[in-house]
């Protein structure tokens, strides 16, 4: 292979992301200001234009709808178009009631559900939930499809090169105390890692300056994975142990006020 043969992968590469991108500012973008405006209305588009914006990508004048075909050979669709729909729901997610939730919710499973979970959570592939950024839309997903969690391990390269959180936070976080968009895929996923002890030891010093209100959506997600199912008080109390163990004791005060509160999905909804 020379060097034109390479140049011109590249190329086509860089073709294929452009036209995914532009697919996905056409359809998801819309869908995105239409949920902060009128979400009822929006959620009920959301597997329509999952599905309108991935033919726009896959279509082409000489070769006709591919979509099939390329999500066969490659495992599934291009990562652009679906986190990009995630996430837009995502950023409204917190904000609805818990029946739009739910709404919402099944309308993202509709599209999850018809995958492979091992795509879904990028074991094969790069994955539906690894690019999930808001805790409070990963956390119910996990809780009602277990096998849709994509671990904490994506990332770690993120953090595991560093000595020092000052070092982490200077490369990948922001003034406000999030992440840096381009530096993280899952904000989610890189903050519950961070606080978790058997990941890193930053978990006191991410806790200090992370952003209030994501750090509280964040422990909101953790208990409800770790909660959300149990029943038994000697399940409970195990749980209670476990997250104190991983958690920064600065943040142990907040968790069972958390599970007693119990703002999350109900998983038998969606069985």
């Amino acid at each position: 292979m020379d060097n034109d043969d390479i140049d011109r992968i590249m190329a086509s590469l860089g073709g294929a992301f452009a036209v995914h991108e532009a697919s996905a500012a056409i359809h998801v973008e819309p869908l995105a200001r239409l949920l902060q405006d009128n979400p009822d209305k929006a959620i009920s588009q959301i597997v329509e234009t999952y599905n309108l914006a991935l033919d726009g990508a896959y279509t082409d004048e000489k070769e006709g709808n591919m979509r099939a075909f390329v999500e066969g050979v490659a495992g599934g669709p291009c990562e652009t178009i679906p986190w990009a729909l995630y996430n837009s729901i995502g950023v409204v997610y917190p904000f609805l009631e818990r029946p739009q939730r739910n709404k919402a919710l099944g309308e993202t499973l509709k599209i999850l559900d018809k995958r492979n979970y091992m795509e879904v959570n990028g074991e094969t592939s790069i994955g539906h939930t690894t690019g999930i950024r808001e805790p409070l839309l990963l956390s119910d997903i996990a809780v009602v499809r277990r096998l849709y969690w994509p671990g904490l391990h994506d990332e770690d390269s993120l953090w595991k090169k560093h000595l020092t959180f000052s070092e982490f936070q200077n490369e990948n976080m922001s003034s406000d105390g999030m992440f840096r968009k381009e530096r993280v895929r899952s904000d989610f996923l890189v903050a519950y890692a961070l606080l978790r002890s058997d990941f890193t030891s930053f978990g006191e010093d991410y806790a200090k300056i992370a952003n209030s209100e994501f750090l509280e959506r964040t422990l909101q997600g953790i208990v409800a994975m770790r909660f959300a199912r149990l029943t038994e008080k000697n399940d409970i109390e195990k749980g209670l142990k476990r997250l104190k163990q991983l958690l920064p004791v600065s943040l142990h005060d907040r968790i069972d006020p958390l599970r007693e509160k119990a703002d999350w999905v109900d998983y038998k909804l969606f069985l």
